[in-house]
């Protein structure tokens, strides 16, 4: 039965992956109603968006064998456009609050050096590109200006509290959540048989930005 194969491949996961839908759902349903009231935190309701149809492909392309060609191609489709708009979604969020004309340059330099990069490791070692390759190269790129943006927020006066900052959230959420994945992508080929279960801490970190996510649109309008 499709619900009985759906619950073996959640409880793959100890159910961590339902656990992350649900807080992607919850996420979505904030940002949407929240929408007008944020206008920087408005790229987040897309990546929301995205996020939630690479679930809903894994969904439908990993639990069942049928047409598993055609259902893997579409959840690699998607997943990779997610990944894409995160990193550039991420990059541009972050420039947003950086001031100084040196930090904006070196983050836009970053941002052209993991392309250049990707576009390399693509042309290199395609069709064979693992995701492991992608994913830390944007996680390694997406925590330089993580730490720009920590490092100019505490050179800079503000008079509003960092809990209702909805940058400081944002940004903590990107930053533990790839200064994580850094390390797990790059080991948990390497783990064999515990493998799936070490892959569970990848489902936690998105359901905490998620939470963090959650925590921005929460807090009032900047000016």
């Amino acid at each position: 039965m499709p619900l009985v194969k759906l619950l073996n491949f959640l409880a793959q996961s100890f159910y961590c992956a339902g656990l992350m839908v649900l807080m992607t759902m919850a996420a979505l349903v904030v940002s949407i109603t929240h929408y007008r009231r944020h206008k920087s935190l408005r790229i987040f309701a897309y990546y929301i968006a995205l996020s939630l149809l690479s679930d809903i492909t894994a969904f439908f392309a990993f639990p069942y064998p049928t047409d598993w060609n055609f259902r893997l191609v579409v959840f690699i489709a998607t997943t990779n456009a997610f990944l894409l708009f995160e990193f550039i979604g991420c990059t541009l969020f972050i420039l947003r609050y950086i001031g100084s004309p040196l930090r904006r340059r070196i983050i836009r330099i970053n941002g052209l050096l993991f392309f250049g990069l990707l576009i390399f490791g693509v042309a290199m070692i395609y069709p064979h590109v693992m995701e492991m390759y992608y994913v830390v190269l944007a996680s390694v790129f997406l925590v330089l200006p993580c730490l720009i943006y920590f490092y100019e927020l505490f050179l800079t006066a503000n008079p509003r509290p960092l809990t209702d900052q909805p940058a400081f959230w944002v940004v903590t959420g990107i930053l533990f959540l790839h200064a994580c994945d850094i390390p797990l992508q790059m080991t948990v080929y390497f783990l064999g048989s515990y493998q799936e279960a070490a892959y569970t801490l990848n489902y936690i970190l998105y359901s905490i930005i998620f939470i963090l996510l959650i925590r921005a649109y929460l807090c009032a309008p900047e000016n």
